[in-house]
């Protein structure tokens, strides 16, 4: 029978043991270290938080300190679009650009130089303002020299189709780009100082502008660095005997003491004397049901008894 009774509670033990541990006492630790992110700047006026929460407990800083930390030097990746408009040739585009990036992490700002990594075309078009001044020299009785070609000198209106090209040609430029649309004299011919028959023209027409989307880009080092990181330690129990109201911190950085709160010391006891109760009474339910089981065991066998004599 002792038997039978050890292992209705060694049943009743077991299932004692596997009740959820939400309902066990679990006590929190009594301190804890909080390490912060690392800082930079002036480190005069920081302060940490006066009150921590972990696990649904708060607990009260009791002391903290700052700590150095050096940063070794990082790279980034960065890029910097800019939009030229109305060019004319990409000579004209600068070959590289200086950009100043910001680091999220330290908010330190260095700047260099990056080459050009993309080059993109997102608009073409054909402007008519394109105008230059035009000098023709007499050689001759009867024509004007420009470039290879003879211009009459009667004067009659130009005839560009024949002299376009020799026009381009004089200010270094092509069709591809340049187009000369009409041609009107300025005066009348002159000598100039070496005696020479001149005559000034002016050459209107068009020419072909595009808007480039230029990116600039590499890689950026953010040269190595010191910061600082806040080390506090927390107290549960000095938080818990602490009013709201005296949450006070000194300057050598250790928390200032406080008067006991009788208050909360109640709040915390009677929240102890219900979970010990609880767990009281889940144990005699316990020992009730592994009584209850051996009364049934020992009837049973009882009855057996009875039937074999």
């Amino acid at each position: 029978m002792n038997r039978k009774w050890s292992g209705g509670m060694l049943a009743a033990l077991i299932v004692l043991m596997s009740i959820p541990s939400e309902m066990a006492y679990a006590r929190p630790k009594p301190e804890i270290t909080v390490i912060s992110e690392i800082m930079f700047g002036s480190s005069e006026e920081y302060a940490p938080e006066l009150i921590y929460e972990e696990g649904e407990k708060l607990y009260r800083l009791k002391t903290w300190e700052l700590e150095p930390v050096k940063v070794s030097p990082r790279e980034k990746h960065v890029e910097q679009e800019v939009l030229y408009e109305g060019i004319e040739n990409m000579e004209s585009v600068p070959e590289s650009r200086s950009i100043t990036s910001k680091e999220d992490f330290s908010g330190l700002q260095v700047s260099a130089k990056y080459p050009v990594i993309k080059r993109k075309k997102v608009n073409e078009e054909w402007r008519d303002d394109f105008t230059f001044p035009v000098v023709f020299h007499s050689y001759g009785a009867e024509t004007y020299q420009l470039g290879g070609e003879n211009v009459p000198i009667d004067g009659d209106p130009l005839r560009l189709e024949l002299y376009e090209d020799a026009l381009l040609s004089e200010i270094g430029v092509t069709k591809e780009h340049y187009r000369v649309t009409s041609t009107v004299w300025n005066g009348a011919p002159y000598l100039d100082e070496d005696d020479i028959l001149c005559r000034d023209a002016t050459a209107f027409g068009k020419r072909k502008v595009i808007d480039y989307l230029i990116t600039y880009g590499g890689t950026v080092t953010y040269p190595e660095i010191e910061g600082y990181r806040c080390r506090a330690v927390y107290s549960l129990k000095e938080y818990e005997q602490i009013p709201a109201e005296e949450k006070k911190i000194v300057s050598n950085r250790v928390v200032e003491a406080v008067e006991y709160d009788p208050d909360s010391a109640w709040i915390i006891r009677r929240e102890a004397i219900v979970l010990t109760v609880s767990l009281i009474l889940v144990l005699l339910f316990m020992l009730l049901a592994a009584w209850l089981i051996k009364r049934a065991v020992e009837k049973r066998e009882e009855k057996r008894d009875g039937c074999g004599l």
